[in-house]
C-alpha cells in the first residue's frame, strides 16, 4: 500500500471511530464545512447541500447528524453547530465545535 492510500485509510479509521458507518455523504459535509471555517467564511446549510449536489433536504439530514442532536433527538457526533442568520432567519450557518475543530487537526496530522 502506497503512503498517500496508508494516510487515507488512517483518516478513515479517525472518522470510523466516532461512527463506524457514517455516511461518505455526511463526511463530505464535514470536509466542506471545516474547510469553509478554515478559511474564515460562514457557510449555509444550502451552500452544503449545492456543494454536495444534494437538495436542502438531504444537505440539513447530514448536518444535523453532525450536531450534538441529529434528527429524532438522537445524539449526534457533535463536530457542529447550527446558528440562525439574524438578518435571514431561516437560514443557517454552520461553524465547527471544539469536537469538531479536534478532529480536522487529527485528521491534518495524519495527512502531513
Amino acid at each position: 500500500m502506497s503512503l498517500k492510500l496508508a494516510k487515507m485509510s488512517r483518516v478513515v479509521e479517525e472518522l470510523r471511530k466516532l461512527d463506524s458507518e457514517m455516511q461518505l455523504q455526511t463526511v463530505l459535509a464535514f470536509l466542506i464545512i471545516a474547510n469553509k471555517n478554515d478559511q474564515g467564511t460562514t457557510v449555509t446549510v444550502k451552500e452544503v447541500g449545492e456543494l454536495l449536489g444534494v437538495t436542502s433536504a438531504s444537505a440539513s439530514r447530514n448536518v444535523a447528524a453532525l450536531t450534538k442532536f441529529s434528527r429524532h433527538r438522537k445524539a449526534g457526533h457533535d463536530l457542529v453547530y447550527t446558528h440562525e442568520n439574524p438578518e435571514f432567519r431561516v437560514e443557517k450557518f454552520i461553524s465547527l465545535t471544539e469536537k469538531g475543530k479536534a478532529l480536522v487537526t487529527r485528521i491534518e496530522n495524519i495527512l502531513e
